[in-house]
């Protein structure tokens, strides 16, 4: 099935009460950016979002650059570093061109602490992901949502099971694991994790509002390493 016919589905599956967030972008990219939550998860802006995504012509289109959205700017740098490119537009953003992005939580909530309101929200995204064949189509997926998803003995391998994927636990010569990125300063971090056939790549880091700049480098590089090898056998 095509992308785009996914795509529909995925919006026809937002609008079913109650609303979900779906997010924005260019759903026929490569990468699928999930953040923890928008300032903003109102009806009005819900259906303002299904709305823009229906519109073929400017559900991509650049927008004005905003200085205070900081994770906005960090999606326009991972892009723009992944692609080895710069912006056509310096004084917008253009990076949705590049990704399509959504959110971890259908529920506002300016602090990281997960009430019971908010858990139970999340399970139902992640079940919603999940069981979604245009979510699970992206061949990169960036879970830059920090503790909302976690793989571990206590929550669960949540990430392992919702993805199809598997964390790259090979030990390295210099004792650490494949794919733990964690040479930055404290609190910074990144983890990989891939399909059994390697045709899937998905990274689970922080949120990018607090991203390090050297963590844009390192992972565009993961990203591109995985793009090419996808190239190379012909399936994007």
């Amino acid at each position: 099935m095509e992308r785009e016919e996914l795509f529909d589905k995925f919006i026809n599956e937002c609008e079913i009460e109650p609303l979900k967030f779906c997010g924005q972008g260019n759903p026929n990219s490569d990468i699928l950016i999930i953040g923890k939550e928008s300032t903003d998860t109102s009806e009005e802006l819900i259906r303002e979002k299904i709305m823009l995504c229906k519109d073929k012509i400017n559900r991509d289109a650049p927008r004005p650059i905003d200085s205070k959205n900081k994770t906005w700017a960090n999606y326009q740098k991972l892009l723009d570093e992944v692609y080895h490119r710069e912006s056509d537009y310096p004084d917008k953003w253009d990076f949705e061109k590049l990704a399509f992005t959504t959110e971890m939580n259908n529920i506002p909530s300016k602090h990281s602490h997960l009430t019971k309101k908010v858990k139970d929200g999340i399970e139902k995204r992640i079940a919603f992901f999940r069981d979604s064949k245009f979510i699970q189509s992206f061949p990169v997926v960036v879970l830059a949502c920090s503790n909302y998803i976690r793989n571990d003995e206590t929550s669960g391998f949540r990430i392992n099971e919702t993805f199809n994927v598997e964390y790259d636990n090979e030990i390295l010569e210099d004792g650490h694991r494949q794919g733990e990125y964690k040479k930055y300063p404290k609190g910074f971090w990144f983890y990989t994790h891939h399909s059994k056939d390697k045709k899937k790549l998905v990274i689970h880091t922080i949120q990018f509002s607090q991203i390090h700049g050297k963590m844009i480098k390192d992972m565009a590089s993961v990203i591109r390493d995985h793009l090419d090898h996808l190239r190379k056998l012909g399936l994007i």
